[in-house]
């Protein structure tokens, strides 16, 4: 069976260092605090995550300290067996602070709107608030 996706990217400017938002991604304690959601990582290649509550869950692909994670994720909404790909670059922007691009790859067409905006509502906009400020952009 075919699965129509879509793709989502985003880039945000917080202003955190590289280093400070590659560990609140991956530090299940720092992950929950910001998202106010119970969060369960194995900050390891390979390793397998929980977000929100258990609605996403996957394996980490690829983390390269402080500039990439690349997570397969699937979500309760998404078809059986089906898993997405969620790559965060993430890079000092001109103020001294962290860009973070987000490229979300395979996301069923049936969940891109409302995931669109859960990464704004669930990820950005708390992350911002975490770091004490606004979303930059």
């Amino acid at each position: 069976m075919r699965i129509q996706t879509e793709n989502i990217f985003q880039v945000i400017d917080l202003e955190a260092t590289p280093s400070e938002v590659y560990k609140v991604f991956l530090n299940p304690r720092r992950h929950a605090e910001f998202t106010g959601k119970e969060a369960t990582i194995n900050a390891e290649e390979g390793g397998i995550f929980s977000f929100c509550n258990g609605t996403h869950w996957g394996y980490i692909l690829k983390l390269v300290s402080n500039k990439r994670i690349v997570l397969a994720l699937t979500n309760k909404r998404f078809p059986k067996n089906h898993f997405s790909v969620v790559t965060l670059e993430i890079q000092k922007n001109e103020s001294g602070g962290s860009r973070i691009g987000l490229n979300h790859t395979g996301v069923p067409v049936s969940c891109d709107g409302w995931f669109t905006e859960s990464w704004h509502s669930t990820y950005w906009a708390p992350l911002a608030l975490y770091f004490g400020q606004k979303v930059l952009n």
